[in-house]
């Protein structure tokens, strides 16, 4: 069975490959072969850990479609941490371009938690009754928008596995 740290590899490298496909296909070979050798990374703590660091980065650099150094060539025999592979400009530029992506959940986080939603630790009696109201099932269709045109359409998908 999967670890939860290579649950969420799997996961995140997934989704790049899917992103992969809206890719120019000149620039699809080198991060398949960079795909190839991520996984092969498993055989210490440190190989995980910079697995992990690498496939973020992809992600990164798929979301805003910018293929750059060095997952423009196939990965070296042997990788080493990122910020010695991948050069400042380039992380620095990727992380720009992703700003603009990760301040819109920021927002949304903040403004639907009611002022008690912060978490349970320290919660008194009447702050955790708000956080349970406030994400109750049953005004779920309340808080959606309505479309002008159209149909609202909600779908469910179950599983018998668990997850933490």
């Amino acid at each position: 069975m999967a670890t939860p740290d290579s649950s969420s590899f799997f996961y995140n490298s997934m989704l790049a490959k899917s992103l992969v496909q809206l890719l120019p296909s000149h620039e699809k070979r080198p991060l398949r072969d960079w795909f190839t050798k991520l996984n092969e990374l498993v055989n210490t703590p440190k190989e995980l850990e910079l697995r992990d660091e690498y496939i973020w980065f992809i992600l990164m650099m798929l979301q805003c479609q910018k293929i750059r150094e060095p997952f423009d060539n196939p990965p070296p025999a042997q990788i080493g941490d990122l910020r010695d592979i991948v050069p400042a400009k380039v992380y620095e530029e990727i992380l720009v371009a992703n700003s603009e992506n990760m301040t819109w959940v920021d927002k949304v986080g903040a403004e639907q938690k009611p002022a008690g939603a912060e978490g349970a630790a320290g919660a008194g009696p009447n702050e955790e009754q708000e956080r349970k109201q406030w994400c109750a099932p049953g005004t779920f269709l309340d808080n959606q928008p309505l479309p002008q045109e159209g149909i609202i359409c909600y779908m469910s998908t179950f599983s018998d596995q668990s997850y933490p």
